[in-house]
């Protein structure tokens, strides 16, 4: 006899994750949950926006994908694989890769200078036995731990700019 158990777990998991990612997928998203983590960063040049951005890519392995200058800077990363958290694993999750996002919303001048409102945002996609292509993820928890300590490298980084 077929021993269901297994099997209604990990269909039950897989339908989680994907009704979730389907829910928050469009929606943006915030810190709070959903398909994509996102931060306030504070404020600050475009130039400080894009060398402490490009500091931190650097520094954490992320490719620069597309930067867009002003009046709207922005940065994004190129797709990074990633080894699967353990709360990732229990939904059956079997590959995953995140990017990266930061982008600059102008504001009135400060002291003469040009400065930008900074959004950092990371999404995470992954794959599952399932469902073998990528597909937008729910951030768990784990995965929202490890994207807003990056969130704080950045705002660190931004941080020494502004004194």
């Amino acid at each position: 006899m077929l021993n269901w158990s297994p099997i209604r777990s990990t269909v039950l998991g897989l339908t989680t994750l994907v009704a979730a990612s389907c829910a928050s997928a469009g929606g943006g998203g915030n810190a709070d949950g959903g398909a994509i983590v996102q931060m306030d960063m504070g404020v600050v040049t475009a130039e400080a926006m894009s060398e402490q951005t490009q500091n931190l890519f650097r520094r954490e392995q992320f490719q620069v994908f597309r930067e867009e200058p002003v009046p709207a800077p922005m940065i994004q990363s190129e797709w990074r694989n990633q080894t699967p958290t353990t709360d990732e694993q229990a939904m059956g999750v079997t590959e995953v890769q995140v990017r990266v996002v930061v982008r600059g919303r102008e504001r009135p001048p400060m002291g003469g200078l040009r400065v930008y409102q900074v959004t950092y945002q990371m999404e995470a996609e992954v794959k599952t036995a399932a469902a073998p292509e990528w597909m937008p993820a729910e951030i768990t928890p784990q995965r929202r731990e490890m994207a807003r300590e990056l969130g704080r490298e950045l705002q660190t980084l931004l941080e020494f700019t502004r004194r």
